[in-house]
């Protein structure tokens, strides 16, 4: 036993945790480039990486699908793409919470938490593209702001999580999708 009733398993556990889980800065900068380093969760950051490639192209598409001048077959077109990039992202948030499950392992006890690790990296992914894209555009200043704070509040909740689970209060739930996509190869 060590001091506060946790064994030395539990304090170990909590170390490797701790240095396992990134923290929301480390997932932000995977959004922008792949970044190499001997850090234990580093296939959470390259599938990061990987995650915000697929929501700038999806972003994309939908925006050429919008377009006014966008004829019925670029609009089938563009939908057939956002299918593609929504069966690719869903592997890859199945793919984090593989990681996860795997590295993961928490007090049964622990709170449940309501997302996946890979949900909530998806949904900072989503919060990341859409400021970008905000911040890009002429005509959206105030849009931009109320985007970019709430991708600062999805990173603090993330941290949170991270914190969370860490110290052993919350617990990631084990999902899996269950739309059925078509899978592309």
């Amino acid at each position: 036993m060590v001091d506060g009733g946790e064994t030395t398993t539990d304090v170990q556990m909590t170390g490797h945790l701790r240095e396992t889980l990134p923290r929301s800065a480390s997932v932000i900068e995977a959004f922008r480039q792949v970044v190499s380093t001997d850090h234990s969760g580093q296939i959470v950051l390259d599938i990061a990486n990987d995650l915000a490639s697929q929501h700038r192209r999806q972003w994309h598409a939908e925006d050429v699908s919008r377009a006014d001048d966008t004829s019925a077959e670029d609009v089938a077109a563009c939908k057939q793409l956002i299918d593609e990039l929504n069966a690719r992202r869903v592997a890859l948030v199945e793919r984090i919470d593989a990681w996860a499950a795997q590295e993961i392992h928490s007090r049964a006890d622990a709170s449940l938490h309501t997302e996946t690790l890979g949900s909530v990296i998806d949904r900072l992914a989503i919060a990341w593209v859409r400021t970008n894209n905000l911040i890009n555009a002429t005509d959206t200043r105030e849009r931009a702001r109320l985007a970019l704070r709430q991708l600062a509040e999805l990173a603090d909740a993330y941290d949170d999580l991270v914190r969370d689970v860490v110290a052993g209060h919350r617990r990631l739930p084990a999902w899996r999708s269950l739309k059925s996509y078509r899978r592309t190869s």
